[in-house]
């Protein structure tokens, strides 16, 4: 299932992207990495990543940036210096709750993901990784989505989950990454799109980072 991809589409933003991040989750990131299409890039250069099965290991934990895949994962950070950062990670709906409330940022610091909508989650990337590897310019982005093997019928029917409207919502937010050529520009329509999450997601930033530190 490993899978990597390069495209060198002219002078632009460096944007890297990382699927199968830990456990399972390859599984559901590589069905979305299979669809980009060209022209859904902006110029610039493009990594894209997704890696095999493997032991689950959380990012906001440092164990997982000492275990060989979290190592390859900032092996590439630091070779490619990437302006734009995505991590695609899947979730059990089951969790939809407990991810999205404040009791997370209670017990391990870590702000709550994100409602986009549709069940689909989003975040900045671990802090343990944010400040050290990155500069504030960088665009970094966390998105989850359900994970395809755990969508059970009862579980569809539990949380109402419509699978066209979330891929979507996923898909949207993806192909804006993919296509904003600069930092501001990706500001501008999260901000035109999704006024709420974005401030939301500043007051999340300041809880972790401080003051005047970006929501991505």
């Amino acid at each position: 299932m490993s899978y990597f991809r390069y495209i060198d589409n002219g002078k632009g933003p460096t944007k890297l992207f990382i699927g199968g991040v830990h456990g399972n989750e390859g599984v559901t990131s590589l069905k979305f990495l299979k669809r980009i299409d060209i022209d859904d890039l902006s110029p610039g250069q493009f990594y894209f990543y997704n890696f095999d099965k493997t032991e689950y290991i959380s990012t906001i934990k440092k164990e997982y940036y000492e275990s060989e895949l979290g190592k390859k994962v900032l092996d590439l950070i630091v070779e490619l210096k990437p302006d734009f950062y995505t991590e695609l990670h899947c979730y059990n709906l089951k969790n939809y709750e407990k991810l999205t409330s404040m009791e997370r940022y209670r017990k391990t610091g870590i702000p709550p993901l994100i409602k986009l909508g549709n069940h689909i989650l989003v975040s900045s990337v671990s802090p343990l990784i944010r400040m050290t590897y990155f500069t504030t310019d960088t665009v970094c982005k966390t998105l989850e989505f359900p994970c395809f093997e755990k969508l059970t019928p009862e579980i569809i029917d539990e949380y109402g989950f419509d699978l066209d409207l979330a891929c979507e919502t996923y898909e949207d937010l993806l192909k804006l990454i993919l296509r904003s050529p600069s930092r501001e520009h990706f500001e501008n329509e999260m901000m035109k799109h999704h006024r709420h999450q974005v401030h939301l997601a500043m007051k999340y930033a300041e809880k972790v980072f401080g003051s005047d530190f970006p929501p991505y």
